[in-house]
């Protein structure tokens, strides 16, 4: 009797295990990131979608065994990355990689705005079979001009967002950049150039480390 007891218990514990391992959504990856590339195969197409910050860097150089097309538009607003993604759908990815709202914020739009498009992108390309990952928008540096409100809308209320997003849907995931290039309220000078919103080589270096330990 004691035996069958105790492998009811053993067997009530493994589904157990199971059921926490499993779950629904997409979710959070930051710090060292996820299991790194798992399924996708060379000719699997990333395409990068964003601004500037995303534009100004060979994606394909900084993940080699990846194909990578990089559609990233310098001073690209959340509205016009929405726009592209017919354009970027008909290349037919494996994954979209995107960032945005940061020129936004700069301009001076709501931060409900930005969610909104970039919130709209994620499902859609979801929705059209693609495995979607929302990077967290970055932060400016501290010496970037209203860097003292942009950085709180960016860091309290656009990132979550888009993590909760990620959270509750499937085939979409958040990758936190912020906690890698920054330091909790700005983006770090050692990872920026001079006009302290754009980033430098050991910065991308960081950031393709990141995304590729992302990738399904």
């Amino acid at each position: 009797m004691k035996r069958a007891l105790a492998l009811v218990l053993v067997f009530l514990l493994a589904m157990s295990v199971l059921s926490g391992c499993s779950g629904g959504g997409g979710g959070e990856i930051g710090g060292g990131g996820g299991s790194g590339g798992g399924t996708l195969s060379k000719e699997d197409l990333i395409i990068m979608m964003g601004n500037s910050i995303t534009r100004r860097t060979d994606w394909s150089g900084k993940m080699p065994d990846n194909t990578v097309m990089n559609m990233a538009v310098d001073g690209a607003m959340s509205s016009a990355i929405l726009g592209r993604l017919n354009s970027a759908l008909s290349h037919n990815p494996k994954v979209i990689c995107v960032m945005g709202g940061i020129n936004d914020l700069i301009a001076k739009h709501s931060v409900s705005s930005v969610y909104g498009h970039l919130e709209s992108l994620a499902i859609r390309a979801r929705d059209a079979g693609v495995h979607v990952i929302l990077q967290s928008t970055l932060m400016t540096g501290a010496e970037y001009p209203n860097a003292g409100v942009i950085n709180p809308q960016v860091r309290d209320d656009l990132n979550p967002r888009l993590s909760a997003l990620a959270s509750r849907e499937e085939n979409i995931d958040y990758l936190e950049l912020n906690s890698v290039l920054g330091n909790g309220f700005e983006t770090k000078d050692e990872y920026l150039m001079q006009d302290h919103l754009h980033l430098n080589d050991q910065a991308y270096n960081l950031w393709a480390s990141q995304l590729q330990n992302a990738l399904p």
